[in-house]
């Protein structure tokens, strides 16, 4: 007897499948990346609205994890069993996915219409110390002609991935809330954003010398990244108010200083070193 299936399952079968499904191995390992033949062919299935961008995390190392945001009929901003899928978290070294209502998601499916006020966080984990970089696979509908930025959370960067990849340094961990998806352009894109900064901080750059001297909380952490929002330099648990940092190796470049007090707060500042 042949075996019928619903039409929300075709759906999703489609919207995966459509440019999606290619196995390949990275470091012994299944992933998936974008090919110009589907898997599945189906003449029963109709013509339905979509707009949908495939993200990658990469390294020079080989590391490939893809995930996949689409906004089509049928599905909600909610989670949808028929539309969404949750990470497997099969990579021994790195995982990387959007989230939703607490979920992992490596497939999300949202509602239509689409509109460029709305917003996707992305989370990632990894075992690997060291650069990462997030791209644009491909993209179809609105999606392919419209500007895609990632924001970057812990540098406060806003960065249009349209334009290029993105590449950040990274910890051990799992970081469920640095990165958010976006399409609208914002007034300092590309700029660093900052918290207010207090008075009683003064940070000075100097013959290659950075001087940071706090007149009120102690000093715990100090994190520089360079204009490409590479973790350059860290410090941690140090407690002081004076600080001298020489030894960075840089040419003349804006750089995002952030300082974490003794109290639980923090602040920027942009020097040009």
């Amino acid at each position: 007897m042949k075996k019928k299936y619903s039409l929300n399952f075709m759906l999703l079968i489609s919207f995966v499948l459509s440019g999606f499904l290619h196995a390949h191995s990275v470091l012994g390992r299944p992933v998936f990346q974008s090919s110009s033949h589907s898997i599945l062919y189906c003449k029963s299935i109709p013509a339905v609205e979509r707009h949908r961008v495939w993200l990658n995390l990469t390294n020079n190392e080989g590391l490939f994890k893809q995930l996949l945001i689409g906004y089509m009929q049928g599905a909600t901003n909610g989670y949808d069993y028929n539309y969404d899928a949750v990470s497997m978290d099969a990579n021994k070294y790195a995982d990387f996915y959007s989230i939703n209502e607490g979920k992992k998601l490596v497939i999300q499916g949202r509602g239509l219409p689409f509109l460029l006020s709305d917003t996707v966080p992305l989370g990632y984990r990894s075992e690997i110390v060291g650069d990462l970089s997030i791209s644009i696979d491909h993209a179809d509908g609105d999606l392919a002609d419209q500007d895609i930025y990632l924001e970057d959370k812990m540098t406060g960067t806003i960065h249009n991935l349209k334009k290029s990849v993105y590449t950040f340094s990274t910890e051990k961990g799992t970081f469920a809330d640095r990165f958010i998806i976006r399409y609208a352009a914002q007034v300092n894109l590309g700029n660093a954003q900052f918290e207010d900064n207090p008075e009683n901080l003064i940070v000075v750059s100097k013959n290659k010398v950075i001087t940071l001297k706090s007149y009120g909380n102690a000093v715990e952490q100090v994190s520089i990244y360079d204009a490409a929002g590479r973790l350059i330099y860290n410090i941690p648990q140090i407690k002081t108010f004076d600080l001298e940092i020489d030894g960075i190796r840089s040419g003349p470049q804006v750089l995002l200083i952030r300082v974490f007090f003794e109290d639980g707060s923090r602040t920027s500042k942009k020097i040009l070193f």
